[in-house]
């Protein structure tokens, strides 16, 4: 990584914690009721696969930002290869960014999200233009949306689309479709269609779920992270394959 990546792009803020360097990393907060938590760092090795052992910095994410700007070769990386719209997160699927239908231009991306964590990059080619937040809070994708919306329409001309948290009733359809079971060998979700919506259970608690539109749910719309859960993988009978749990998604197991 240092050799191919970080010493190619001038990312010389950039460590692993797993090599003892984090001397000057910024501390984690949830946000609770009582007021800011400070949260121990991602610090283990196994944590490697999924990109969290590595610490950067605004500048050195900007750099990175640059090499793919400028970089020709790189625009394959760009490419979508598949068609999954999670609501609220991303449009569309590439090798390694999420693209973004956002109005005024094309745009591609990532938000890294660990305990007490929260950072957002967006790149738009067609101006050259890269933006990027870096927060130490739980709370951050809520500064996200408030500061992207103005940034990426002075600066680029594109709108950022706002949440839409108002339930519609019935724009779900049958909602018994949505019942059954979603899990992975360490996490299980229990969907059960009620009235007017879906209960969503699991390991956290549980939530009424009201539909947004044919696919989403608003379950919790205080939370700046995952106000709503999102179905996919529709089969023939209507029956969706996967709910995704912000950007994870846990095929059907069962129901």
């Amino acid at each position: 990584m240092r050799r191919q990546l970080f010493g190619r792009a001038g990312m010389s803020g950039t460590a692993f914690v797993t090599g003892g360097v984090t001397q000057r990393r910024v501390r984690g907060h949830e946000v609770t009721a009582d007021g800011p938590v400070p949260v121990a760092p991602l610090t283990a090795r196994a944590y490697g696969p999924a990109g969290t052992s590595a610490v950067t910095t605004v500048t050195d994410l900007l750099r990175f930002a640059a090499l793919h700007l400028q970089d020709p070769s790189l625009a394959a990386l760009r490419a979508v290869h598949a068609e999954v719209r999670i609501y609220g997160w991303l449009d569309a699927w590439c090798l390694g960014w999420a693209w973004f239908g956002w109005h005024g231009g094309q745009v591609w991306g990532w938000d890294g999200l660990v305990n007490g964590e929260r950072s957002v990059l967006r790149i738009v080619p067609g101006q050259q233009a890269a933006v990027v937040l870096m927060t130490n809070s739980s709370a951050g994708r809520a500064m996200y949306r408030s500061l992207f919306a103005e940034l990426m329409a002075s600066l680029c001309g594109i709108s950022v689309p706002p949440l839409r948290l108002d339930a519609s009733p019935g724009a779900a359809g049958d909602l018994s479709r949505f019942a059954g079971v979603y899990a992975w060998p360490d996490r299980q979700v229990d969907v059960t269609a009620t009235a007017s919506g879906l209960l969503i259970s699991s390991g956290d608690g549980q939530a009424e779920a009201l539909p947004l539109d044919e696919r989403t749910f608003l379950a919790d719309p205080a939370d700046p992270d995952n106000p709503a859960v999102t179905f996919g993988a529709f089969d023939a009978a209507g029956r969706p394959g996967v709910l995704y749990d912000m950007l994870w998604g846990l095929p059907r197991s069962g129901g």
